[in-house]
């Protein structure tokens, strides 16, 4: 048997899109009031390996050998999506793999670009998060919806999360450099918008790969380590009485009189540098060995 003549309409989100089509046999003749089963895979591009939704329809033609179904209303019987409105059909082009069942096998009948997107699927997508999005998640990594990942710089499968890797690729790591690719790893981070073209960094070229085969530079996923800039000042010729007592940078000559010595002992001469370099943080507040603001724990989650 064979199909001929397929056609998509328009379905509410949610509910998939319908599909038609006339089965004829092998003699050209349709195949009217014939019970047939038919599987769909949608695969998020033409080189996907895996599906993100596959359904089966147990039909039955009718007198003009047609049949019709709505793809999203079938049986799951696989794919990483765990519900049809999980579909992002605004993320990525679509591609319809059509199977009948022959015996005990299926057997491929076409596998076709969606020639237009399901337009309330698409609108009920973009209402959401799009593929690639990272927001706050209030929750336990353990508690991480379905849809998400913790972006816990995890490596993993381009084919499982195919539509997650059509979007942000390598640039948060490459994986294993065949398979796999590296999710955001952002654990105990601030976020920081690329500046692009405003020079809102002047590091920025200085920014390093967070993993293996990530973006470097000026580009998303870059990583940049912790810094302060130096503060330095110095005090000069600082003695007993000494009214000419100079001081730049972090110091300020407060006065320019008193008795006292700087090294307590009368009529002594010294120069007094500053330099913040030499400081120690882990003499702050509860012994700190970064610069930070005050702060609340949270998880970031992708979407994909």
């Amino acid at each position: 048997m064979a199909f001929s003549s397929v056609m998509y309409g328009q379905g509410n989100s949610g509910l998939g899109f319908n599909y038609q089509a006339v089965v004829r046999g092998a003699d050209g003749f349709v195949v009217p009031s014939q019970s047939v089963e038919v599987r769909f895979s949608l695969m998020p591009g033409q080189q996907a390996t895996q599906a993100s939704w596959v359904e089966t329809h147990n039909v039955t033609t009718d007198v003009y050998g047609t049949f019709g179904v709505v793809v999203g209303k079938g049986t799951k019987v696989g794919g990483v999506a765990a519900n049809f409105s999980d579909v992002n059909f605004a993320a990525v082009h679509y591609w319809l793999k059509v199977e009948i069942k022959e015996g005990g096998n299926y057997r491929e009948l076409s596998y076709t670009a969606l020639a237009s997107v399901p337009y309330a699927e698409a609108a009920s997508n973009a209402a959401s998060s799009p593929v690639g999005s990272v927001v706050v998640f209030a929750g336990d990594a353990s508690s991480v919806p379905e849809g998400w990942l913790l972006c816990d710089g995890s490596a993993v499968s381009r084919s499982t999360y195919a539509a997650l890797y059509a979007v942000i690729g390598t640039a948060w790591g490459y994986g294993d450099n065949a398979t796999t690719f590296n999710i955001p790893d952002m654990r105990g981070v601030f976020l920081r918008g690329v500046t692009g073209t405003s020079n809102n960094d002047a590091n920025a070229d200085t920014r390093t790969p967070l993993k293996d085969g990530g973006n470097s530079g000026n580009n998303v996923g870059s990583f940049q380590q912790d810094a302060a800039p130096n503060i330095i000042g110095n005090i000069n010729n600082l003695s007993h009485g000494d009214v000419g007592a100079t001081a730049d940078g972090a110091f300020v000559r407060a006065s320019s009189g008193g008795n006292g010595s700087a090294s307590g002992g009368g009529g002594s001469r010294n120069n007094f540098n500053f330099n913040a370099s030499r400081s120690s943080l882990s003499y702050g507040r509860d012994n700190t060995t970064e610069v930070r603001p005050k702060n609340v724990y949270v998880n970031y989650i992708i979407k994909y």
